[in-house]
């Protein structure tokens, strides 16, 4: 997600767990959303607190002005009926694009995706090389993570 000024929110990083284990949530940088579900999947519960608990809080926060537009894939993760509640009374609006079709016509997955992934394959590779070739555990991904993410200077 980015606004028309290229800001972006905090992510959230879902992971397979009942209850998040300290070990990781004291890794993530405080301001992401940590969400949780049975396979790490996005689910319309874990989208639902990401858009309650960090997107409307960073909304909030940087005085976007209301209404404003949210374009979702339109998977069932986004499109709830308690999700919808809730945006229609903080005034984001849900406009959902054609499902799984997003990569045909959503400009984040060329501009910010691709370079995202790039990115990540970079940091993968140095953090295996200075680490023997270990695997990268789920208490290593959000710190990994940050170090890509454009937005850790504010």
């Amino acid at each position: 997600m980015c606004n028309a000024a290229g800001d972006l929110p905090p992510p959230m990083v879902v992971f397979p767990y009942k209850r998040i284990p300290p070990k990781i949530s004291n890794q993530a940088p405080k301001h992401w959303g940590l969400g949780r579900s049975d396979n790490g999947w996005m689910t319309g519960e874990t989208f639902f607190e990401y858009i309650a608990n960090v997107f409307y809080k960073w909304l909030t926060e940087n005085n976007i002005s209301f209404p404003v537009l949210l374009f979702v894939d339109g998977h069932s993760s986004h499109l709830t009926l308690t999700l919808s509640k809730f945006c229609s009374e903080k005034k984001i609006i849900l406009v959902a694009l054609y499902p799984n079709a997003t990569h045909i016509i959503q400009p984040l997955d060329v501009a910010f995706f691709r370079p995202l992934k790039m990115s990540w394959k970079t940091v993968v590779h140095t953090w295996r090389l200075e680490n023997n070739g270990a695997k990268i555990s789920r208490e290593d991904f959000a710190p990994l993570l940050q170090k890509i993410d454009r937005r850790n200077g504010k």
